[in-house]
């Protein structure tokens, strides 16, 4: 009963912030700032976990051979699930490169811990692409496998990964019955198969706590234990950056990622620079023209023109996250008047304010709320 209550209340959590977003959509009335951030986060599926356990995954082999690569193996009790798990890794490798796949060892005591991972840059291009308007949040599940023992050869491993240049091989192998049903931690010969083995450009082995980077997904014993006892991450996730260099830096990226061609045609066109300066004379910074056009442009994106004012002004939303502005489409600047454009700045300075000063009243005048803007130190 408490599982149905607790799902009913996440629905109505949820419910409740798609309708204060619809509420903003129309308060701003089509305003918008490229620089305020937005909070997005993609977490990572759970498939390479699932596919590993239903191939039993164990344990590790590993070996050095003369005159050739090395390799780390992935044991398991079911072949046919420990394949699938390699074919699942190898799709990542196919989609982002070998980088893809993250292959961590942290000395853990008499034994070690291994972290499988998405490489979280690779993942971010994965799902949204290089450099667009989305930059969300990531969270990366990272299967995580401990080992109550190291074997010697471990140490050799180790040694190899330091070099500036240290290539491997990744394959799986089935555990013999014989030993799985032995249990405990147990050594034994096998013959790698390098049917669809997987070339890594490396693998980071950590031989104490403090080599490993910050962001590692190989956590010992003794920190998992007090991450359960002390619960999530306050600073997670972090604050949004939302002061004047970060909004402006942020902005700049946006419309560059988004409105390339509008961008070009005013910076880099006679035409662009006259209308420019004949908009300039509404007394705003050029950034606040820059970004109106674009915004008066969001428009010309949209398939239909919808009857109702929301729809459309969650459809020209929708525009700004997920369009990018093809380079062969005609910029007509002569469409836009001055007028629209004081219109717009108007709009988008209320849509920042509303966010720097939720509690204060915003001027009517489009020039009260530019000198607010810039005495706040974000003109």
């Amino acid at each position: 009963m408490s599982g149905k209550k607790g799902k009913g209340a996440r629905k109505a959590k949820v419910a409740a912030q798609q309708s204060a977003e619809r509420d903003d959509l129309i308060r701003d009335a089509g305003g918008y700032d490229w620089g305020w951030p937005a909070i997005e986060m993609v977490m990572a599926n759970m498939e390479l976990s699932q596919r590993l356990a239903a191939g039993g995954f164990s344990g590790c082999g590993y070996g050095i051979i003369p005159d050739d690569l090395p390799f780390i193996t992935l044991v398991g009790s079911n072949i046919r699930g420990m394949q699938s798990a390699l074919a699942l890794l190898k799709e990542w490798t196919t989609l982002s490169g070998p980088n893809a796949i993250r292959l961590e060892i942290a000395y853990d005591g008499p034994g070690y811990v291994l972290a499988i991972s998405q490489q979280v840059d690779l993942l971010r291009w994965r799902v949204s692409g290089i450099d667009t308007v989305r930059q969300p949040l990531m969270m990366v599940t990272s299967h995580i496998k401990r080992m109550d023992s190291r074997h010697w050869m471990l140490d050799q491993l180790a040694d190899y990964a330091e070099q500036p240049v240290a290539p491997l091989r990744l394959i799986v192998a089935e555990m013999p019955e014989s030993v799985s049903r032995g249990g405990g931690s147990r050594d034994f010969g096998f013959t790698p198969n390098w049917d669809n083995a997987i070339l890594l450009p490396g693998i980071e082995v950590y031989r104490r706590p403090e080599d490993r980077p910050p962001h590692t997904m190989a956590r010992t014993e003794a920190e998992f234990e007090a991450r359960t006892k002390n619960g999530p991450d306050p600073g997670w996730p972090p604050a949004p950056e939302q002061d004047p260099a970060s909004v402006a830096s942020a902005r700049e990226r946006r419309l560059a990622a988004s409105m390339p061609k509008t961008l070009h045609v005013l910076r880099n066109t006679h035409r662009g620079a006259a209308f420019l300066e004949q908009a300039l004379m509404l007394g705003c910074a050029r950034w606040q023209v820059e970004q109106a056009i674009c915004n008066i442009r969001s428009a010309d994106f949209l398939a239909y023109q919808p009857s109702g004012a929301r729809k459309r002004l969650a459809m020209i939303d929708a525009v700004r996250h997920r369009v990018l502005e093809p380079a062969s489409m005609h910029v007509d600047l002569t469409v836009i008047s001055n007028d629209q454009i004081s219109a717009q700045i108007g709009l988008d300075t209320a849509f920042l304010l509303r966010r720097l000063e939720p509690d204060r009243e915003i001027g009517d005048a489009v020039a009260e709320r530019i000198e607010r803007i810039r005495e706040l130190g974000y003109g």
